[in-house]
């Protein structure tokens, strides 16, 4: 757990500070700070979900991680929506963020999950 957690501050904190520090437009900085913590809410209750069932029987694991799963991605989709039509920020800095910090994070689920898989 505690290399799950230094990769997560690793791989999170670094590119988002180093894109507080470069760009100087608010708006950008606003709409990458947006994606950032939506991914990272999101990874957060991935995380919980596995830990909640890996020590599950088959049927509910499956039940738990991929219900998460879709819980997941639907509030995703409705954040997404929600700040692009509520909040006046630049939508293209917005989404490439977001799409950056999920596939980072996505990276480090699936490597915590083989690293537990392997202990059990």
């Amino acid at each position: 757990m505690i290399s799950l957690v230094r990769n997560i501050l690793i791989f999170n904190i670094a590119p988002f500070l180093v894109s507080l520090f470069v760009i100087k437009n608010e708006k950008i900085k606003m709409s990458i700070f947006l994606g950032w913590i939506i991914v990272l809410v999101s990874i957060v209750i991935g995380i919980l979900a596995f830990e909640l069932s890996k020590k599950k029987n088959n049927k509910t694991f499956l039940k738990i991680y991929f219900g998460g799963m879709i819980f997941r991605l639907i509030l995703l989709l409705f954040l997404i929506f929600a700040i692009l039509k509520y909040i006046g920020i630049n939508p293209v800095s917005f989404l490439f963020s977001l799409f950056i910090f999920y596939i980072i994070n996505q990276i480090i689920e699936l490597r915590y999950i083989l690293k537990s898989n392997k202990k059990l």
